[in-house]
């Protein structure tokens, strides 16, 4: 087997309340939902595999440590050096190669800053994960050359699970995840184009949380075998996009528009900037919505009512706000779909368009224009899109000074935009 695939951000360390992973072709990808410890970091040192400990083991303080020890042991808990080590309730996990040991209190990433003293300072990295064998039994699911992909993919969205993700806030099977982490498992194998094709020959299941979870993995996947199925439904018939599939997994509702953005499917997001807001139904679809699911979670990692009800309503806030214009929304966080120069371009030449889509979009362009992404070469699209907004009468002369102000706060601001602008609000 060769290794071929690594974890994201160079692999995780993990408490001792923290998966850590056992199997070689296993590792971290964010898809599933949940983070586990690197099971194949090497040191580029001493070339030693780094073992990592049983939960709730440290070294003790001020005793003599022999690391070539530690490392070839079977037991450490047996040696003399060793003690049970918890911080703050958790338990700690103690990693080692033959020259460097570290103790693990949270779960953080090898590759950091080493701004405070708790980052991992190690000399290790992960060694890449081979790809697995055929045939596999990952729990219930037999995956040989011969599998049929379409019944593979519908007994995980009935509740098969691979493996334990040892998800504690769990609301009961989660298939869309499951897909994931099996795509990403797959991933090298002929098989895992089989699963993505297959989960995708799914988006038009009478099951809303079916559709959710399809949505799911593409938003997560979105090179995936099979995405061009997605992104036909959605030029086929443009009213669906904005519509919102909830899933336990992911309470923030699912759209197939999730879907375009991380495709970064520019010519559909030209298409839907124009199209007007009132044509794009925002109901979220099936019995239980998102803020539900989110109590749901909540009440289940025992929440009091009163921290609840708190907490709940900022997320209700929050979530109704991103589901009264999915396709706006997007502009002010800068979504990667308008990161390429040319879209920037479109959306300030056609920034009165936009607004009469969804009127108010105006500040919307105006904060994706005013990020820091390509600065200062693309400064000048401010002085476009507000010259327009202003000659359009998009905002009165107030609502631009506001507007500019509540930037300096967080945007890029630069005298070679905002002086411009400025002269023509005194101009009048």
């Amino acid at each position: 087997m060769s290794a071929e695939r690594a974890c994201a951000e160079s692999g995780l360390l993990v408490d001792g309340d923290t998966r850590l992973l056992t199997d070689p072709c296993e590792y971290f990808h964010p898809a599933a939902g949940v983070q586990v410890g690197c099971g194949r970091l090497r040191c580029e040192s001493c070339r030693a595999w780094v073992r990592g400990g049983p939960p709730g083991l440290a070294l003790k303080d001020n005793t003599k440590v022999d690391l070539r020890a530690l490392h070839g042991a079977p037991d450490w808990s047996a040696l003399p050096f060793i003690e049970a080590a918890y911080s703050l309730g958790a338990r700690k996990r103690l990693y080692a190669c033959t020259c460097t040991s570290w103790v693990a209190e949270s779960v953080a990433p090898i590759d950091n800053d080493h701004e405070i003293e708790s980052d991992p300072n190690v000399p290790w990295r992960c060694a890449g994960h081979p790809v697995p064998d055929l045939p596999l039994s990952l729990g219930e699911l037999r995956i040989d050359a011969a599998s049929n992909w379409a019944q593979l993919v519908d007994k995980v969205l009935r509740g098969s699970s691979p493996r334990d993700l040892e998800r504690k806030d769990a609301l009961g099977p989660e298939p869309a995840l499951w897909l994931a982490w099996l795509y990403a498992y797959l991933r090298g194998l002929p098989g895992a184009d089989h699963l993505s094709s297959a989960t995708a020959a799914r988006l038009e299941d009478s099951d809303p949380q079916v559709v959710g979870g399809v949505l799911y993995f593409f938003t997560q996947f979105p090179r995936a075998r099979g995405i061009e199925k997605l992104i036909a439904t959605a030029e086929a018939d443009l009213h669906r996009v904005a519509l919102g599939y909830p899933i336990p997994e992911h309470p923030p509702a699912l759209t197939l528009w999730g879907v375009i953005e991380a495709a970064r499917v520019e010519s559909l997001a030209k298409r839907l900037l124009l199209v007007p807001r009132s044509a794009l139904p925002h109901d979220d679809l099936g019995p239980t919505a998102a803020i539900e699911f989110e109590r749901q979670r909540r009440a289940r990692l025992g929440w009091d009512e009163h921290t609840l009800k708190f907490v709940l309503d900022d997320f209700a806030l929050l979530r109704n706000s991103e589901r009264v214009d999915v396709i706006g929304s997007a502009l002010a966080r800068s979504a990667a779909v308008y990161g390429a120069p040319e879209m920037r371009r479109f959306v300030a030449d056609h920034i009165v368009q936009i607004d009469k889509a969804s009127p108010g979009r105006w500040r919307q362009v105006m904060t994706l224009l005013s990020d820091w992404r390509d600065k200062p070469a693309q400064g000048h699209l401010l002085v476009v899109a507000g010259a327009r907004v202003f000659q359009a009468h998009l905002a009165t002369v107030d609502e631009l000074r506001a507007w500019i102000a509540e930037r300096r706060a967080t945007g890029w601001v630069d005298a070679a935009w905002v002086a411009p602008l400025e002269a023509m609000l005194a101009a009048g």
